[in-house]
């Protein structure tokens, strides 16, 4: 999928947030080529509470 937006569409940039604790969907990310930017990071994904993820751009 990375490289059909990057070769295919006019995308510049990608990113994606993952629950800090989800180890398994951080690795999917850095085999992809995603670099990881931030973390702990507030986020409204609409539950009660603010969800605690990390951030990553490719």
């Amino acid at each position: 999928m990375v490289g059909y937006l990057y070769g295919q569409t006019d995308t510049q940039i990608i990113t994606a947030s993952t629950m800090e604790e989800n180890v398994a969907s951080a690795r999917v990310l850095e085999k992809n080529g995603f670099i990881r930017t931030a973390l702990a990071v507030d986020e409204d994904w609409g539950y009660d509470q603010p969800t605690i993820a990390d951030k990553w751009f490719c």
